[in-house]
């Protein structure tokens, strides 16, 4: 049961992140270059085709948010789209272990190696622990 409420607050938690980066991407574009660089380790230049591409990004961002926050209501009856969630989790360490290797000079240098890494093993110790709580759950 204590696992249960460990996990709402994980999931909770991922909820609440998602929802305010994407509905400050969509409502709050100026914000987008900050964003980047402290959540990301990006350096955006924010230019007319780096805004539009924004837009449906941070509906992705905010309705992955939703999804979340839909599952923490009840994770027993939503146990199954915790794993689609930590799927996600995994697709987005393999995405960023294939830019740090396979990126342009141009736009790694610009990226702190340690902070990457540093994202990559959150990202990945909030998903392995999102799945061993799910696998714990009755």
């Amino acid at each position: 049961m204590a696992d249960n409420k460990t996990l709402k607050v994980l999931l909770w938690f991922v909820a609440i992140y998602h929802i305010l980066i994407g509905l400050l991407g969509i409502f709050a574009k100026d914000t987008a270059v900050f964003i980047a660089k402290n959540f990301f380790n990006f350096n955006l230049t924010l230019t007319p085709e780096m805004d539009w591409i924004i837009n449906p990004f941070s509906a992705y961002v905010l309705i992955f948010g939703v999804f979340i926050a839909v599952i923490a209501t009840d994770v027993k009856k939503y146990k199954n789209m915790i794993y689609v969630a930590v799927g996600l989790f995994a697709l987005r360490v393999v995405q960023r272990i294939i830019f740090m290797i396979s990126a342009p000079d141009s736009l790694i240098s610009t990226i702190d190696p340690v902070r990457n890494i540093i994202a990559i093993g959150v990202v990945a110790v909030i998903g392995l622990f999102m799945f061993l709580l799910a696998r714990k759950m009755d």
